[in-house]
């Protein structure tokens, strides 16, 4: 049975912002576990309502692939998908077929691991792909430096012993997640690496729907991105 993770206390320091470690809880296919395993939610494939497909309008690139030229997906573009992820050792994290819950997404607005959202961007609807992401494409290594002790009061000590255990998950007043490692006189010791970090993952997704995102007169509304911006020669 997955229980909500136990609140950490506000008055203790956010621990993500205290590590100076980026990326740890992207926003891209993201899984938590607890001390059993890999829990069946998944938090970046986030699962929304999705209005009735519409038509898909060109996009202005094209790839040719088995003898069809397909339009690729845009930025802000939404697709349904269904997919199974696994672990290394065959270990299945999480299956939205199983959970009856496709995962409905924008294309382009970081909310997938890069290859994942190149490769998905390319697939028509009906397509099934298997994608292999290395650690470094999905949650990156382990980090000894984000396990870190958090100094606690009396007080908080006493709510979290009676609490949390060794090796459960654990909610920080930012919302990210974190595993309790420890909890000693003084302080809690927390890893703040993600449950999956060090791991390749393997992902067989299925495109099931494509429909257009918010439009404002007709453009895409799509988050500001400077990465994207091309400089003017």
């Amino acid at each position: 049975v997955q229980r909500t993770p136990h609140q950490i206390p506000s008055s203790i320091p956010s621990a993500c912002a205290m590590s100076g470690i980026s990326g740890l809880a992207r926003a891209a296919c993201a899984s938590s576990s607890t001390s059993r395993g890999v829990s069946r939610n998944s938090s970046a494939f986030r699962g929304g309502r999705l209005s009735a497909p519409v038509p898909i309008r060109g996009t202005g690139r094209q790839v040719r692939r088995g003898g069809i030229t397909r339009a690729v997906l845009r930025d802000g573009q939404l697709v349904t998908i269904h997919y199974v992820m696994t672990l290394p050792d065959g270990t299945v994290g999480d299956d939205t077929r199983v959970r009856d819950a496709p995962a409905t997404l924008p294309i382009g607005q970081g909310q997938l691991f890069p290859v994942l959202e190149k490769g998905i961007a390319q697939m028509a609807v009906g397509d099934k792909k298997t994608f292999e992401l290395k650690c470094a494409e999905a949650y990156g290594e382990r980090k000894e430096e984000a396990i870190q002790k958090f100094p606690a009061s009396p007080e908080e000590l006493e709510s979290l012993i009676e609490n949390v255990k060794p090796g459960q998950m654990v909610q920080l007043p930012d919302r990210t997640s974190a595993v309790c490692v420890a909890i000693e006189d003084d302080g809690v010791i927390l890893d703040l690496n993600h449950p999956l970090s060090g791991k390749d993952l393997t992902f067989e997704v299925e495109l099931v729907a494509v429909a257009n995102g918010p439009e404002l007169f007709g453009v895409p509304i799509v988050p500001f991105d400077p990465n994207k911006v091309v400089p003017k020669k």
